[in-house]
């Protein structure tokens, strides 16, 4: 009977491990708010080297009005691909307060021939963003771009 009671505890302090495990990463994800052309969209900062390679991947859809944003140490023309992507996006690279360049509606690869996306210029930051919403809004290159991160 012990046998089984150490059995349950021990899958007791697992999940419950587990789930404050869950619970630290969420509180050490930092949030923040870009707005361009007066749309303030919430974002997750992303800023680690493993958070800044998978990116999206993997997630089923994006918040409605939200995004995720690539915080870069410096600006570089970083590439951005589908790979493991589930739905479309936007990708707009940002660096000195504008925009830089946008790839519009990037879409879901249908095979593993990723095609990868580089800005016209050296970006720090990069937002993504439900796809048709730089369409939607008129967001062009050049246009002003606040960060509250």
């Amino acid at each position: 009977m012990q046998g089984k009671n150490n059995f349950f505890l021990y899958i007791f302090l697992i999940i419950i491990v587990s789930a404050l495990g869950l619970k630290a990463v969420n509180l050490f994800t930092k949030k923040g708010e870009v707005e361009i052309k007066s749309k303030v969209f919430k974002v997750e900062v992303l800023k680690n080297e493993w958070e800044l390679e998978k990116g999206l991947s993997g997630r089923k859809s994006l918040a409605k009005e939200s995004g995720l944003l690539f915080s870069f140490p410096s600006p570089n023309n970083y590439g951005f691909w589908m790979k493991g992507m589930k739905f479309p996006i936007d990708i707009i690279w940002i660096d000195d307060g504008k925009i830089i360049d946008i790839k519009k509606n990037a879409p879901v690869p249908l095979t593993q021939n990723y095609e990868t996306y580089t800005p016209v210029a050296p970006a720090r930051y990069v937002l993504e963003v439900n796809a048709g919403l730089s369409e939607k809004y008129g967001f062009m290159a050049g246009d002003e771009v606040l960060l509250d991160i």
